[in-house]
């Protein structure tokens, strides 16, 4: 039982980065400018956009994967640790793309 909570352990461990990645500054901003007019004139605009870090939608499918996954993997540990990590995943891209219209702005 030692050696699985130490895999367990170990995989958890190696599967949550502990650095935050990056983007450019550049990446969340559309490449074409966006017109509006105004009395005759034209003003341009960009779009702009602020990444989620989607933190409601991980924890959710975390807590729902740990709960689900041992009746679909397999009983015991292993299947709520591997359920867990899969909810994880699967709720920070739901999250994501539920909330993408509300993270984007003009200016």
């Amino acid at each position: 039982m030692q050696k699985l909570i130490k895999i367990v352990v170990a995989v958890a461990v190696a599967a949550s980065p502990g650095v935050p990645v990056m983007a450019p500054a550049n990446a969340h901003t559309t490449t074409y400018a966006h017109k509006h007019r105004y009395k005759g004139r034209v003003h341009y605009a960009r779009k702009y956009c602020r990444r989620s870090p989607a933190t409601t939608g991980k924890v959710v499918g975390g807590v729902a994967g740990a709960v689900a996954g041992p009746s679909i993997i397999g009983h015991g540990l292993l299947g709520a640790a591997v359920g867990a990590v899969g909810g994880v995943v699967a709720g920070g891209a739901i999250d994501r793309t539920v909330t993408a219209k509300r993270r984007c702005y003009y200016r």
